[in-house]
């Protein structure tokens, strides 16, 4: 049961946070909303900061089985790798699309929050790591260098159109992922 309700609270202060920020949403808060002692919320988590972190871990994990999910039938390689920009122009267009929620832990927790801090750049290296795989199976030359590349329009398109508004952002970087795919083999 204790990973039940860990779970359980991990879920609420993700949505709580996602929906509201970081710096507006309190401990006692996510207490009220989950229904859980606060005593027992502080056993679970020491600090807002490790329960920001276990939600971004959970954020992580969600993201990229459902990017895998997304990809998963597409056959061709070229097509595959380029899917992740699909999937986020899917998202992009959902009406609960708030912007990265990386990007916005980041912003509020800053470098002050190391256990916030390891789980972005995690993320962002685990995300990194999935573009480059997708590109070897392409047969580029520098398939390392190509998924930089892409992971860079990748998050490029997820800052502009958390900072924008632009649901159009992913379509445009997914062209430029095709142009860099293009050029590379």
């Amino acid at each position: 049961m204790p990973d039940a309700a860990r779970a359980h609270v991990v879920a609420v202060a993700d949505e709580l946070f996602y929906a509201h920020g970081v710096h507006a949403v309190t401990m006692r808060r996510v207490r009220d909303t989950a229904r859980v002692p606060l005593k027992r919320l502080y056993e679970m988590f020491p600090s807002k900061d490790t329960l920001l972190a276990a939600c971004l871990t959970r954020r992580d994990l969600t993201a990229r089985s459902a990017i895998a999910q997304r990809i998963e039938s597409i056959e061709d390689p070229v097509a595959k790798a380029l899917g992740p920009f699909d999937f986020l122009n899917d998202w992009f267009h959902q009406p609960g699309f708030h912007g990265c929620v990386f990007a916005g832990a980041f912003g509020e927790a800053g470098a002050a929050s190391p256990v916030v801090v390891t789980a972005v750049q995690t993320h962002k290296h685990a995300l990194r790591e999935l573009l480059t795989e997708l590109v070897a199976k392409t047969g580029v030359r520098d398939a390392a260098a190509a998924g930089a590349q892409l992971a860079v329009l990748f998050d490029g398109a997820m800052a502009i159109a958390t900072f924008t508004g632009d649901t159009d952002a992913a379509l445009h970087a997914r062209r430029a992922a095709q142009a860099v795919l293009a050029t590379s083999t």
